[in-house]
């Protein structure tokens, strides 16, 4: 079937049992291939069929059938009614004051001078009250889903509120209706407010902009209106609005928005410019790339929101274990219920059976049904998931999704490609040696760089700027032809010449034995030779030396402080990597690899030392990055295509974020295990305080409650790594 993707906003998505009842709304319309939830965003992703479904179908449908609003992103939506976004505060707070009046009138008589049976009535209405406020928005939601033969948290909150009731507790049940309302309230504001902690990290690109207009005015104008060619005065101080090149004008830019580097950087005319940086001291003239919508920033914003469609395996697994949790707990609720009196009748006959004995099991049994609630176990990873992406979009690491954050966190090893990410990418020429007889250096260069000229190869490009710099005329090849990790051949003055590696020219029997003698001992030294040779014989050799980046040094380092195995796989020679690793300090480094090489490389070095994961530009070595555990890209700002490949980008292009990245994927995982081990403990302990008949339903609401909020909270301290 044909395929698309719709956002639909949900207002008041809040809940991981909200989830499901989208779900079962959704279980009907044809043409469905997928559903995604983001409790953060309050958005639902659906993949469906064109041609049997819309999303503005989809919205109806989610309308009818849940209750909950729905409407796709980017449609004008009418302002919410105050009913609507008051709804959960005005019934807590009405369901608190009945209780509070309740209580008062049931505790407080005698000092009020209230007669008793009076006061008697007074707390009854004003507990039936509050259950009656509390259970407006919970019952009709219970009752739907139990018609859909659904157990989830409403369902059993209604079950304790109708058994306590039942049981004459009518203290107890109202107090569960305003604990339960109000552990809705607290749980929506606290996710509204990691809410608003995300788009404050993330939402940066301003939504005015000055235009210069053709005869000179400045005009305010929407960012939006803003189209290719345009020009934009970005004042000192302001929000650069869009993605462009500086035309007029100096100062420099906060860039930390984008490439999470603390230090402004000077831009002038002809430098790029990006949306949502911060122009310093100086007043700038701005030639707009496109508008803000095509701009980094917003890809950057749009990757993370879209990150959350792609749930972590963590994640997954916590739901699946949910699944199964929750029928459990209730098994053993009906059988703390049920379990005790059917013992007493067999072993003492009903006569044994009295109401104080059947009211404490049942009670025993509500609590247990209430903390099999799993809100707070669910949502723990979710929460913690978003907070760590957008802590490390703050830090200018895109991530794609959830499941690639938790996979940093488990690799055992890591692979670098060498040019361009361990070095700097820009290998220059440090020797020049002709073979015996053959010529002199200049024409040597000159034949090099013809061939350099014609391919995309790094070295060939530095033989051929070489050759330029030195004022040389370099030759136009004809018939040129690249061999993938060795070579290239063409024609030069009706001649016919190779450049390429040593195997290159010894696999075509072009390398005489002194040559290979004197090629083999160039390759001890720090670089890469690149041989040519013609039918006549070898002409020489060209030394280029690529240097490490400053930081790879102190970054392999830390990285092996941290457990993980660094290996560099490179089509060098191996006397080359070999000066190379030893320089950098490198745990391993493979050498002459081609590009099939480097693939069964990551499939060693995954099986013997575990998880790896793959660092390139985000071009090179496609097939490598492709069969790493996650592939990590140096992409530089301007990279679209490393945004839009890499299961990772760099966006700052450097490797000093990447230890960062590995501690901070290792918390987000630790976070997550704590939120579970908060989520578990304190239900265990409530259940084993129930089965002993040390806690009645309001602590089991109370405890649920804490626990939701707490894993929300112990999540949000995550985004205070951002700037860590």
């Amino acid at each position: 079937m044909s395929q698309a993707r719709c956002t639909l906003g949900i207002p008041g998505l809040d809940c991981p049992n909200e989830i499901e009842t989208l779900r079962q709304a959704l279980a009907e319309e044809p043409g469905i291939a997928g559903l995604s939830f983001d409790l953060i965003h309050a958005t639902l992703t659906v993949d469906y069929d064109p041609e049997r479904t819309s999303p503005e179908r989809l919205a109806a449908a989610i309308v009818k059938r849940s209750g909950l609003r729905a409407a796709p992103i980017g449609t004008p939506e009418p302002a919410a009614a105050w009913w609507s976004r008051s709804e959960r505060l005005v019934l807590t707070a009405g369901s608190g004051t009945a209780l509070a009046a309740a209580y008062l009138a049931a505790y407080a008589a005698p000092a009020l001078g209230i007669d008793s049976s009076l006061a008697h009535r007074l707390s009854l209405m004003g507990f039936g009250l509050a259950i009656a406020i509390g259970g407006m928005g919970l019952f009709p939601r219970a009752a739907r889903n139990a018609l859909q033969l659904r157990m989830d948290i409403d369902v059993l909150m209604s079950l304790a509120v109708i058994g306590a009731v039942c049981l004459g507790e009518w203290d107890e049940a109202a107090t569960v209706a305003f604990l339960y309302g109000l552990s809705e309230l607290l749980e929506s504001l606290s996710l509204e407010r990691a809410r608003r902690s995300v788009r404050a990290l993330l939402e940066v690109a301003p939504t005015m902009a000055e235009r210069i207009n053709e005869d000179g005015q400045v005009t305010t104008t929407p960012a939006s209106a803003i189209t290719r060619g345009d020009r934009v005065l970005v004042r000192s101080g302001d929000v650069i609005p869009v993605d462009g090149v500086v035309t007029k004008g100096r100062s420099s830019v906060d860039e930390k928005t984008i490439t999470g580097e603390s230090i402004p950087a000077p831009r002038e005319a002809g430098d790029f410019v990006h949306a949502g940086t911060v122009n310093g001291e100086g007043t700038l003239e701005v030639r707009a790339d496109g508008p803000v919508g095509d701009s980094v920033v917003a890809r950057v914003i749009d990757q993370v929101r879209s990150a959350r469609a792609g749930r972590a395996a963590i994640e997954r697994r916590i739901t699946r274990f949910a699944a199964i949790y929750t029928p459990i707990v209730v098994g053993v609720s009906l059988v703390v219920m049920i379990g005790p009196l059917l013992g007493t009748i067999l072993t003492s006959g009903w006569t044994a059976l009295d109401a104080a004995l059947v009211r404490d099991w049942v009670n025993r049994g509500l609590v247990v049904l209430v903390i099999s609630c799993p809100c707070a176990l669910v949502i723990a990873t979710p929460v913690a998931i978003v907070c760590g992406l957008a802590a490390a979009a703050r830090r200018g690491i895109l991530i794609r999704g959830g499941e690639f954050l938790e996979q940093v966190g488990r690799l055992s090893a890591i692979a670098f490609d060498k040019t361009g990410t361990l070095t700097a990418g820009r290998p220059d020429v440090v020797e020049v040696v002709c073979a015996a007889g053959a010529g002199d250096q200049d024409r040597l260069l000159s034949i090099a760089a013809a061939l350099g000229d014609r391919g995309g190869h790094v070295l060939g490009k530095a033989i051929a700027r070489h050759a330029r710099d030195r004022a040389l005329a370099v030759p136009v090849a004809d018939d040129y032809q690249a061999i993938p990790g060795l070579g290239a051949l063409g024609r030069v003055e009706d001649v016919e010449y190779h450049l390429g590696s040593h195997r290159y020219i010894d696999q075509i029997g072009m390398c005489e034995p002194d040559f290979h003698d004197e090629l083999h001992k160039a390759e001890d030294s720090v670089g890469s030779a690149v041989a040519v040779s013609a039918s006549s014989g070898p002409l020489g050799f060209i030394r280029l030396a690529d240097r490490p980046r400053p930081e790879a040094a102190g970054v392999l380092s830390e990285l092996q402080s941290l457990g993980l195995r660094t290996v560099m796989l490179t089509g060098d020679n191996q006397r080359t990597a070999a000066a190379m690793a030893r320089e950098l300090g490198l745990s391993e480094e493979r050498s002459g690899l081609m590009p099939a090489d480097k693939v069964r490389a990551i499939a060693e070095i995954d099986a013997h030392h575990g998880p790896t994961g793959m660092v390139g530009d985000g071009v090179n070595d496609a097939p490598a990055l492709a069969a790493a555990k996650v592939s990590i890209a140096l992409g530089g700002v301007s990279s679209g295509a490393a945004l839009e490949s890499a299961d990772i980008v760099l966006l700052a292009d450097d490797l000093g974020r990447l230890p960062w990245l590995v501690r901070h994927s290792r918390k987000v995982l630790a976070r997550i295990r704590q939120n579970i081990a908060i989520a578990l403990t304190i239900k265990a302990a409530v259940l084993v305080a129930a089965l002993f008949g040390m806690a009645n339903l309001w602590m089991a609401v109370a405890s649920d409650v804490g626990t939701s909020v707490l894993v929300v909270f112990n999540a949000l301290r995550l985004l205070r790594q951002a700037d860590a």
